[in-house]
Order: C-alpha cells, then sequence, then structure tokens
C-alpha cells in the first residue's frame, strides 16, 4: 500500500505546472494586447488562444493530479511533449536559449510523473465500498 502523503516529485511537478500557467497565461495575456490592434495576426491569434488553452488543461490536470486520478498525468504529458517540440524547435530554427527551458521543464514534469512512488501514489485509490442488499 503506497503511502497516503504526496510524493516529493508530484510537489515538484505541481510547482512547475503552476510557473508554466502563470507564464502562459502572462506571455498569453501581453501577446493579446500587442497584436488587438493590427490586422492580420491570424497565426498569432492561434499561439496565443492555444497557449491560454494549454494552460487550462495543465490547471484542470494539476488538480486532478492532487485528487488522485492517474489519467490526469496523459494530459500533462502530452502538453509537455508539446512544450519540448515546440523548444527544440525554436532551438533548431533560431538559436534562441528560450527552448531550453521548454525542453527541461518538460523533461523534468515527464520523468517525475513516470516515477514508481508517484504512479504507486496515484495507483493506491481508494474506492467507497459498495452496498449489498443481499
Amino acid at each position: 500500500m503506497a503511502k497516503r502523503v504526496l510524493p516529493n516529485q508530484l510537489w515538484l511537478v505541481l510547482a512547475i505546472l503552476f510557473v508554466q500557467i502563470m507564464l502562459n497565461v502572462f506571455g498569453a495575456t501581453v501577446l493579446l494586447y500587442a497584436i488587438s490592434g493590427r490586422a492580420g495576426g491570424g497565426l498569432l491569434y492561434f499561439v496565443v488562444w492555444f497557449s491560454l488553452l494549454a494552460s487550462a488543461v495543465l490547471a484542470v490536470s494539476a488538480l486532478f493530479l492532487v485528487l488522485r486520478n492517474p489519467w490526469a498525468r496523459y494530459p500533462v504529458i502530452g502538453i509537455e511533449a508539446l512544450g519540448m517540440v515546440s523548444g527544440l524547435v525554436s532551438l533548431v530554427t533560431s538559436g534562441t536559449p528560450a527552448g531550453v527551458t521548454n525542453v527541461a521543464f518538460g523533461f523534468a514534469v515527464v520523468s517525475m510523473l513516470y516515477r514508481p512512488d508517484v504512479r504507486a501514489w496515484l495507483a493506491d485509490v481508494r474506492t467507497p465500498v459498495r452496498w449489498s442488499y443481499e
């Protein structure tokens, strides 16, 4: 039986997700303000709304990770994988060092979500006893 206390790696995952959510919302807000008066910013609008959607999915998934739903790590892993690909493309095309943070955060979150103690903690969900009328 796994411990009922959140593993340390899951605390770190939640902290990284919180930082990513705050940075995504801040960046999307700044971009939305910057492009609001311009015509022809279709791709930037898509990036902004995708960033806000990813932030919402990460926030809901973080909540469900705390509530011990094992399926909640799959949306987090998907969004982190997209972030890592985005970071790699940024590094290769423009050499921007900001891509390193996407890759590092993504790798850290995915590797910690697959740790055995985190998986065991998520799998050890107490299900309510069924009432039988026999």
